[in-house]
């Protein structure tokens, strides 16, 4: 036992000195290429997290725990080193400049560029930012992350891929998808999984597309194969979603009591309500039922799924990728008929058929099922706000019989398929293309290529609207009474529309660097596109409800055609890349293009392009005073594009068939209508691009930052003639290229990154600011100087709202009676709470002489971002917060008044000025945000009250992820789980609705969701 003793003291005494030794170690870090020292480099020991970071003069020490360890130096914008010690005690590194950043290639039109020679506004998002994006449109995900790409999504519906984007505020811009036109629901429909980057050029840069490219362009190059053994990676999410921000709906005591109000305060007497005090109490305390239509048809979470299946590979000949693709979305209705699927399919396969000749196989198939009920998502919320909640669902609380509730429009008939019918709309997408590529080897440095590509979308809608009957109960008789009858008789309608765009595209390329120094790229390309669409509608009543065309009867039947178009295109399109030494930056080219939209005389238009670029940080003089500058380039663009989104063949003479109908012997024949006067020089709009930039980063991106000044000039839009032509022309003027415009503004991006250690981190701010006006207007002359200030929108800026400048809400009758006129009647109509005016020209009477600029449209000026990533050895994290400013939003109907057509009311405005008893109307009156119920016209003019200020900052997405592997058993699997989370929360003004709602649609449409999201995905 002694000797047991003994040895566990000699081990104490043994093991604390041997883990105390410790070697102290120093040295210096430079630049490899200056020997500036590099102050700030982290020193670690490998595997561990104890280490040092170089100070003042590059100097580090530390100690090691043992003389054999490996050093890791790493430092932002130069290459990670290691260094074993082997003994030593002092250590010196040089560490070599990263030019992986400058050295990226960036896709630009019709090739490719590296970074450091980019003369042109262009920004870039790689596959592992969109991935990440857990909504069913990728579209929605970019909002924020792209400076000068401006993004709204107005509707959260499955399948409604309701978002609109642009770039700088110009409109929708031209989207090429693997270097073929496409249009932007191709691009929101794309899995993200599938995508390796996306472009969007800006400014000239889009010059080289020419007719179509006015409004800017975005380029998505999909993923391609790679040598070596086969790649397959799945990846699995579940998602959770609920919505953002939606108002209350009243229960059936806030109605009966809101319902009392306004009649008192219309005059009625409080004896004579439909409503008594005793009924409101019984409400209160729930003796009275009360129902809440909400809730009848929605459920509070919706379910969505996302899956990819991805094959990569393939050998020196032979390099592949295949996808495929399923999402599967529901909708809020708890009746399961409102949901979305998509199927992706994806195949790129490229060849090296002989040493110089290359072909490519792209091969994109996408499938599109959308069910919902009979009546659209918008007007269920229209009915669910507003339905009397005294009302039952079923009459007599019997599911065979729906209750009438005075109108035929029963929520749970409408968001319930068995009862009020259905809309299942079915898409089917295809594009293929052949490209080869060919490297001459008589003439070096030269390549050719060939591109045909076939695209396809055919869409069937087929609506079947069902018969459905309301009913009341009659206790008494104990019978139930036919009301209402909606969908009388059972319709079914079909609408058929296949659309197909065939292009061909030839390419030579000439790339050639001279003496080491210079640079020369020269393109030359020949594109032509032909777009076709047809479309037949038929609609069929119904006898019996058998929702097939054959059980249809023939009285009433329609068919019918619309939208149906057919245009080509063709480009020619040059272009010059010259680079000096990285140095001095130029590129210059036209294009050549053509729209059959036009006449002969007018069909063709030259578009010119040019760019220049200046990279100061590789000057000699700046080199050596400003080691630090990694980078710093000046470039300016100027360019000129063309649209052609005017309505086809105007310069022909013709008529209109069918136009109006006519009787002859009791039978109904189609008229001919005349078309407007032909215009024979009809053309496209010409557009003016100009772009100045600045891009600065310091120690290889520790700082960066870049600034891009921007302006375009438009002109000759379209517009008709203000003239004065005799009834017997018998035809209207036809339009001319008669307007201009100009918008401009300023993007601002600035980042920061670094690494400590086992720890990376990337910060990113971006903002843009554009707004325009018109500069020339074909406008009627107004009648005196003050119409012309209210009326005219020459050379003011857009995004202008007029009304009433509001100064409070009237306190007393006093102050009613003192105050300017504002109802027509010396203020009779007026009573405490009602809103009180800025009388502007102080004539005491409130008219539209006393309207102002009150707030700005509901289409922001102002868009911004900030991206935050960091890794930490297994663990990944990054949050994207996206906002917008300087717009406003517009509350209508149901957000803007109490008891539409006197039915329901929403609850915020229970918040309301009323009596203290609202059956006496001689007690004092409670203060509230709104007016009293049934208030004057005046509460509804447009005020700053109804268009409140909507600038907003939203939490947009949140990913924390962790890494497994390479796993022991299969070194090459490894295991990555992430969880989600997208628009997770919004700060801003606007109340009960999400910001970004269109308020067009009378703020009806399918609110915006809140996304959680558990996702795995394995790679092996």
């Amino acid at each position: 036992m002694r000797h047991l003793l003994l040895f566990f003291c000699l081990m104490n005494v043994v093991y604390p000195c041997s883990f105390a030794q410790e070697f102290p170690l120093r040295g210096t870090v430079v630049d490899s290429i200056t020997g500036n020292p590099l102050q700030g480099v982290s020193v670690l020991v490998e595997g561990t997290p104890s280490g040092s970071s170089t100070q003042t003069g590059g100097n580090y020490e530390l100690t090691i725990p043992r003389n054999d360890v490996v050093l890791v130096f790493s430092y932002v914008g130069y290459q990670t080193k290691k260094v074993p010690v082997m003994g030593r005690k002092e250590i010196d590194v040089a560490l070599v400049m990263d030019g992986a950043a400058l050295d990226e290639v960036v896709v630009v039109g019709y090739g490719q560029q590296r970074r450091a020679s980019v003369t042109a506004s262009v920004v870039t998002v790689s596959n592992k930012e969109v991935k990440s994006i857990p909504t069913a449109n990728v579209v929605n995900g970019l909002a924020g992350r792209l400076p000068g790409l401006r993004v709204t999504q107005r509707s959260g519906e499955p399948g409604a891929y309701a978002t609109s984007f642009d770039i700088r505020g110009f409109g929708a811009p031209l989207v090429v998808i693997d270097g073929v036109v496409r249009d932007g629901g191709s691009f929101s429909r794309l899995d993200a999984n599938d995508i390796e980057s996306i472009s969007v050029l800006k400014d000239a840069s889009a010059a080289v597309y020419g007719v179509q490219a006015a409004n800017g362009v975005i380029l998505v190059t999909t993923r391609k194969g790679h040598s070596g053994k086969p790649q397959i990676a799945y990846t699995a999410n579940v998602e959770w979603q609920r919505v953002t921000d939606a108002p209350e709906v009243g229960n059936a005591y806030q109605f009966a009591v809101l319902t009392t109000e306004n009649e008192i305060n219309g005059g009625r007497s409080p004896g004579e309500t439909t409503y008594s005090a005793e009924d409101l109490e019984k409400f209160k305390d729930g003796t009275y039922p009360s129902t809440d239509w909400y809730d009848v048809v929605a459920r509070e979470y919706a379910g969505l799924q996302r899956h990819n299946l991805n094959v990569t590979g393939g050998s020196e000949r032979i390099k592949y990728y295949t996808s495929l693709g399923f999402l599967s979305e529901d909708g809020l209705w708890k009746s399961g008929d409102l949901n979305y699927q998509r199927y992706n399919l994806r195949s790129n396969i490229t060849g090296q058929i002989t040493d110089d000749l290359q072909a490519e196989l792209f091969v994109e198939g996408a499938l599109d099922n959308k069910n919902e009920p009979g009546e659209a998502a918008w007007n269920v919320f229209k009915f669910t706000w507003m339905n009397i909640p005294t009302f039952p669902v079923y009459a007599n609380n019997n599911p065979e019989y729906l209750q009438d509730m005075t109108y035929p429009w029963h929520p749970l008939a409408m968001t319930t398929a068995a009862i009020g019918g259905y809309t299942k709309a079915r898409s089917k997408f295809f594009q293929s293309s052949l490209t080869l590529n060919y490297n001459m080897p008589f003439i070096d440095g030269l390549s050719a290529k060939l591109m045909g590509s076939f695209y396809n979308q055919a869409s069937f809608t087929k609506a079947w609207r069902k018969k459905y009957e309301l009913y009341d109960f009659d206790q008494l008789a104990d019978t139930y009474i036919l009301r209402g009858i909606q969908n009388n008789p059972s319709t079914l309608a079909g609408d058929y529309r296949p659309m197909e765009r065939i292009a061909v595209l030839g390419q030579l390329t000439y790339s050639k660097l001279f003496n080491d120094a210079h640079q020369v790229n020269a393109t030359l390309v020949f594109e032509e596109r032909h777009e076709k669409n047809d479309n037949l509608w038929a609609q069929k009543q119904f006898a019996i409800d058998v929702d097939q065309f054959f059980a249809g009867i023939s009285e009433n039947q329609q068919v019918n055609s619309s939208g149906l178009y057919e245009n080509a295109n063709q480009n020619v399109v040059t272009r010059l890349n010259y680079d000096y030494l990285s140095k001095y930056l130029l590129e210059a080219g036209f294009n050549y293009g053509g729209s059959s939209k036009f006449p002969k005389g007018s069909r063709w238009g030259f578009f010119p392009f040019i760019s220049v670029g200046w990279r100061l940080s590789d000057e000699p003089f700046v080199k050596q005073r400003l080691p630090f500058l990694s980078d710093f380039k000046i470039r300016g663009s100027w360019g000129q594009m063309g649209d052609d989104g005017a309505a086809a063949f105007q310069f022909l003479t013709g008529y209109n068939y069918p136009s109006g109908n006519y009787i002859f012997d009791n039978e109904v024949i189609s008229g001919l209508g005349f078309r407007g006067m032909p215009n024979p020089d009809i053309t496209w709009y010409t557009v003016t691009t100009k772009n100045l930039g600045i891009d600065v980063s310091l120690q290889r991106g520790l700082l960066s930052a870049s600034v891009d000044i921007f302006q375009r000039d438009r002109s000759g839009l379209l517009a008709t003639r203000l003239l004065t032509i005799p009834g017997t022309v018998g035809a209207e003027l036809s339009q001319e290229n008669l307007n201009k415009d100009i918008r401009r503004g300023i993007e601002v991006v600035l980042g920061h990154a670094n690494t400590i250690g086992d720890f990376q981190y990337n910060v990113s701010a971006n903002v843009t600011y554009t707004r325009g006006r018109p500069t020339e207007l074909e406008r009627n002359v107004d009648g005196n100087s003050y119409l012309n200030w209210r009326n005219n929108p020459l050379n003011r800026w857009d995004n202008m709202t007029w009304g009433y400048n509001i100064i409070g809400q009237f306190q007393s009758y006093e102050e009613i009676y003192t105050a300017p006129v504002q109802d027509g009647q010396g203020n009779r109509t007026l009573r405490p709470g009602d809103f009180k005016y800025e009388d502007k020209n102080k004539d005491g009477i409130l008219s539209n002489l006393d309207e102002v600029p009150i707030a700005r449209s509901h289409i922001p000026e102002i868009n911004y971002g900030l991206n935050l990533n960091a890794s930490w050895k297994k663990f990944d994290i990054n949050a994207l917060f996206q906002g917008a400013a300087n717009f406003n939003f517009q509350y209508i109907e149901q957000l803007r008044a109490p008891l539409p057509w006197g039915r329901n009311s929403l609850t915020m405005f229970m918040d309301r000025w009323h009596h203290e008893d609202i059956y006496d109307a001689n007690s004092p009156w409670v203060p509230g945000r709104y007016p009293a119920t049934n208030y004057p016209a005046s509460n509804d003019w447009n005020s700053q009250f109804w268009w409140p200020d909507a600038s907003y900052l939203r939490l947009k997405h949140v990913e924390l992820g962790y890494t497994v592997g390479p796993l022991r058993k299969a070194s090459d699997m490894q295991v990555r789980i992430f969880a989600t989370g997208f628009n997770l929360a919004t700060w801003t003004k606007v109340k009960y609705v999400d910001p970004e709602k269109d308020p067009e649609t009378y703020n009806y449409l399918y609110p915006l969701m809140r996304i959680y999201n558990l996702g795995i995905n394995v790679t092996f």
